[in-house]
């Protein structure tokens, strides 16, 4: 007998997810209680940026930086001090580095994250941690350089897939030209040991000051904040009007889903396919054509799969699964539709308030560039904006079609022309 995850063969199956996940694709990865909080994340956040009277916020919002890799620091529930990746958080062999010797053990397939991890354990070895701090690498020596923008004189580090530059004459950009290395921080843990003796972390806040993490001028250490008063921007009423539409348009494509239809799988599918659009430079422009693009995207994963199997009955049972799969995903055909059309009025909205964001972003001394397919640089707007609620949930405003799509595209190593 096939079973359902069978039907559809994901390789790609819902798992435990470290990485924050957009606004839009709630619904795909928690179903309907996704799609609801995706409502309620914009809803809250129309009242934050509607009103100029002052009140308790149920969405607070930080900037998202571009940086790499993820590095975890702070003292264990013994008071030890440690670093690692984002491999402390594994349930079975949790990686703790509590030393140079431990960080090249635990690490010895990862030249790169070895060298950054030294470098973030020298640095902060001396800091007297009484939490656990996760943040973002932005620069050490190697990728530091000195260049000239436009005439101007910046320090610029590309740690990713953003090249990141500030004025030289700036406060900030002489305390970059003098540190080591750079790091941002944006999550606070609480740790506790299970009974196997292991490490486990609970997320204690998102968004957290630095005033607590002073390692000395060696080391840029930067928060997640907005360096201007998020109090001072607000929607207009065409704006406003525009949210409350598209949320209730949303709405409207939310009760014509049959979720008992819709399995984990088939959600964890089209989650995948919504990326070879993005891309593409697209994003679910019409959902008739987008439906039948993930048919045609589906079937051919389906006739791979099909086709690296050795035996007939191995075969013959693949071919049996895509029969099955497709019965399925065309029974759901308007389920599916309203899903996109969903996520397109959920992404509508949110743009609106990436827009915002990037407006509170203009005068800040870090200037944001990617470069073009010539390999000169343009200027961009930041990667995007973390919104945390009330209850700590956090979810990713990101453009993606702009950002996420050059983070698929982007040579790494590129090089722009210094003057």
């Amino acid at each position: 007998m096939i079973t359902y995850k069978e039907y559809f063969l994901f390789n790609e199956a819902a798992g435990p997810n470290k990485h924050l996940t957009h606004l839009e694709e709630l619904i795909l990865t928690n179903g309907k209680d996704g799609a609801v909080r995706a409502i309620k994340y914009l809803q809250e956040l129309t009242k934050v940026l509607d009103s100029d009277t002052p009140k308790r916020r149920a969405i607070n919002t930080t900037v998202k930086y571009d940086g790499a890799p993820a590095v975890v620091v702070g003292a264990d529930p013994n008071g030890k001090f440690f670093v690692g990746s984002k491999s402390v958080f594994a349930k079975t062999a949790p990686k703790l580095n509590y030393s140079i010797e431990d960080i090249k053990r635990n690490h010895s397939q990862s030249p790169g994250l070895v060298d950054k991890l030294v470098q973030t354990f020298v640095n902060f070895k001396d800091v007297r941690f009484n939490s656990v701090y996760q943040g973002d690498f932005l620069f050490d020596d190697q990728i530091k350089e000195i260049s000239t923008i436009d005439g101007e004189e910046h320090v610029t580090f590309k740690p990713n897939t953003i090249l990141y530059a500030v004025p030289t004459d700036s406060e900030e950009g002489q305390q970059i030209v003098n540190a080591n290395i750079g790091v941002v921080f944006h999550t606070e843990y609480n740790v506790r040991l299970d009974n196997q003796n292991l490490p486990r972390f609970q997320t204690k806040q998102f968004g957290v000051a630095v005033t607590n993490i002073n390692p000395g001028p060696k080391v840029y250490v930067k928060d997640a904040f907005f360096e201007n008063d998020a109090g001072h921007i607000t929607l207009t009423s065409e704006e406003t009007d525009f949210v409350i539409a598209s949320i209730n348009s949303a709405k409207q494509s939310l009760s014509n889903i049959d979720f008992d239809k819709v399995t984990e799988q088939m959600l964890a599918s089209i989650n995948t396919y919504i990326n070879t659009e993005i891309r593409a430079g697209e994003f679910l422009e019409d959902g008739a054509v987008s439906y039948q693009k993930f048919m045609e995207w589906f079937e051919s994963r389906q006739d791979k799969n099909i086709s690296s199997r050795k035996s007939d009955a191995g075969i013959a049972r693949a071919k049996k699964a895509k029969q099955v799969a497709l019965k399925f995903l065309n029974e759901a055909k308007e389920d599916i539709l309203n899903i996109f059309e969903f996520q397109k009025a959920i992404k509508q909205s949110k743009d609106i308030f990436i827009k915002k964001y990037n407006n509170m972003m203009q005068g800040v001394q870090m200037r944001h560039y990617l470069f073009d397919d010539n390999g000169d640089l343009v200027v961009t707007e930041p990667e995007g904006y973390v919104a945390i609620d009330a209850s700590g949930n956090a979810v990713k405003f990101v453009d993606r079609l702009e950002f996420s799509r050059a983070n698929f595209a982007v040579d790494k190593d590129s090089k722009f022309k210094k003057n």
